[in-house]
């Protein structure tokens, strides 16, 4: 019986000072580094043209505001009408984005629009403009903040980082 409590003791000494882990990592992934949402005060009737460079690549994300109706939905297809839709941007310049580096935008006229970043880039132009008119011309330096979403001991380590922009008023 002694042996046995000895080797019991012995065993579970060397489990927790080997730094068992008991903590089960769930599979959360990382969202897109930076998102940039855009807001207004009023959503005026026009086209917009987002335009935003990252990494020496170019991109231009367009919506026309009578898309953005009652519960408006920026893009062209509604793929969730509580939500918005979901639209792609276009490469305007810089060596080709791979599947997935392209930006995306989303949003509606209560939420404001949604400009999502699949890279962690140091600067950010950004400029807006309607019908032609420049409405906002930033350059954006996101402070990105280190999460790891499930649990400190599992990966991934993601870095993140929102920026709200507001369009002035017509």
């Amino acid at each position: 019986m002694t042996k046995t409590r000895l080797f019991t003791g012995a065993l579970l000494a060397a489990l927790l000072s080997s730094g068992c882990q008991t903590q089960a990592c769930t599979e959360v992934g990382c969202a897109a580094p930076l998102t940039i949402q855009l807001q207004a005060l009023d959503w005026v009737s026009g086209a917009y043209v987002v335009s935003v460079t990252e990494s020496e690549r170019s991109f231009e994300c367009t919506f026309d505001r009578g898309t953005l109706g009652a519960g408006g939905q920026a893009g062209g297809q509604s793929q969730d009408e509580s939500w918005g839709v979901v639209h792609g941007c276009e490469q305007t310049a810089g060596d080709p984005a791979e599947l997935g580096e392209v930006p995306g935008m989303w949003g509606n006229e209560t939420e404001g629009i949604f400009i999502v970043i699949n890279h962690a880039a140091e600067r950010v132009p950004v400029n807006v403009r309607r019908d032609g008119a420049l409405l906002l011309e930033v350059e954006l330096t996101p402070s990105y903040m280190r999460s790891q979403p499930n649990g400190p001991e599992c990966a991934p380590t993601c870095f993140n980082a929102s920026e709200t922009l507001m369009l002035p008023a017509s």
